[in-house]
């Protein structure tokens, strides 16, 4: 049994490898995630334009453009690796005509008793909404700086209005620090990028085990196989052969993932605007000093081999699913049929990671964090973030090992009775009958 079993394990595992298809969508795949890391650049290379400078041209008739050109110098902020330039013209009549044809923006300020002043944005063109918001954000800014200036208020009385306020964190519990609140934030989404994958791979799996499994019934090559093998040393190779191939594949993405990364550190070695600012808050060594001064590094050496248990034991589950599912049905259109529930399942787990952060220190959210098949989407995310302590994982765990104990069981009766079955009269019967037995 033992050499069977290595053989229909390293004969099903080969011929996954071995499909040139494996290879084809590996090429795709990994394409698809170095050019997702890099995305900036990718769009930068196809030109547009988004990088152009954004010409602005202003009339005043007010006196306020010193003001209202130090505060538009902040658009630059919010208009990508676009450069602002900022002109002040005298001639309304020819500034609009030169609009035409052009991506220029024309604001003629006016003078406002009731507001200071008033702004004709004059375009030739349609104008994006951020780059609009943004230089109506700066000019309101400009608005009450000067409607603080034109107050009559003392200098130094302004300069306080002006100052932003000095906010100190800190906890009534000594045991609480503003590092361990920012690591809760940082893993929180760390978390959310770890779980995708695994959704993803979950789906594959459970596709890949039901295709396999209907592909040999349906040729009628499941009666040979089984004619010279046990079911049970049939199933746990399928399972563990299925399983062996999507560790491998998610190793795979790893590495894609990491030629990313390094990627973007040859092309880009320097960014700017909103880059720059994106890539200074996910900077690696200030999230990994706020995590170390947090004490959650420490916390990892237990909190990361009970994710990689609960996620071991969440594949078994699921695989252990799909394979009885696929014995059961006759062809792919019914086996599809059959595992949308588990993908349903598994796609509730996801979404309550985004209410989580709606509602935190959700009683309902921990209670599905413990539920098998949802905890692998829930639970890692909830732990890392500390909306719930080891103990819950730990329960989840357990679940998780006495369905698969059940599945094992049970499921592998369901599976000597279905897999030779190839008719769909009568199988429920033949189903709950195959449970009951001894």
């Amino acid at each position: 049994m033992e050499n069977k079993f290595k053989f229909l394990t390293k004969h099903s595992l080969s011929k996954k490898l071995k499909n040139k298809w494996f290879l084809i969508a590996n090429i795709i795949v990994a394409v698809i995630v170095i050019g997702l890391v890099n995305i900036d650049s990718v769009v930068k290379f196809f030109g547009g334009d988004f990088n152009n400078d954004v010409k602005i041209n202003v009339v005043d008739n007010t006196n306020y453009y010193d003001e209202i050109k130090n505060n538009l110098e902040n658009v630059s902020k919010y208009t990508s690796d676009s450069k602002v330039v900022i002109k002040k013209v005298e001639d309304e009549k020819k500034a609009k005509q030169k609009l035409k044809d052009t991506d220029d923006i024309l604001l003629i300020i006016n003078t406002d008793e009731q507001n200071v002043f008033k702004v004709q944005f004059i375009t030739d063109s349609y104008v994006d909404t951020i780059k609009y918001q943004a230089i109506v954000s700066c000019l309101n800014n400009a608005k009450s700086n000067i409607a603080l200036a034109n107050s009559n208020i003392d200098p130094n009385e302004l300069a306080k209005i002006s100052k932003e306020v000095d906010v100190t964190r800190s906890f009534v519990s000594s045991d609480k620090s503003k590092d361990e609140e920012s690591s809760r934030s940082i893993l929180s989404v760390l978390s959310l990028i770890i779980v995708l994958p695994c959704f993803m791979l979950i789906v594959f799996l459970v596709q890949m085990i039901g295709a396999e499994i209907n592909e040999e019934k349906s040729t009628r090559g499941m009666e040979i196989i089984i004619g010279n093998v046990s079911p049970k040393t049939h199933f746990f190779s399928k399972i563990l052969a299925s399983n062996i191939f999507v560790l491998l594949q998610g190793g795979l993405l790893l590495l894609y993932a990491g030629i990313g990364l390094l990627v973007r550190k040859l092309i880009t070695p320097t960014s700017t605007s909103i880059v720059k600012d994106m890539a200074s808050q996910f900077d690696i060594s200030e999230i990994f000093d706020v995590l170390t001064n947090s004490g959650v590094i420490n916390k990892l050496g237990y909190i990361i081999p009970l994710i990689i248990i609960l996620m071991v034991l969440s594949f078994l589950a699921y695989s252990l699913l799909a394979g009885v599912l696929a014995s059961m049905t006759t062809n792919m259109e019914n086996y599809q049929q059959l595992q949308t529930p588990l993908m349903v399942i598994s796609v509730i787990g996801y979404y309550l990671i985004i209410l989580s952060a709606a509602f935190p220190g959700s009683l309902f959210i921990k209670v599905i964090a413990c539920i098998p098949l949802m905890s692998i989407s829930l639970a890692p995310s909830l732990l890392l973030s500390g909306e719930i302590g080891v103990s819950v994982i730990i329960i989840g765990i357990v679940l998780l090992a006495v369905l698969d104990y059940l599945l094992i069981k049970y499921g592998l009766k369901v599976y000597k009775v279905g897999i030779l079955n190839y008719s769909e009269s009568d199988l429920w019967k033949k189903m709950f009958k195959a449970v009951k037995e001894k």
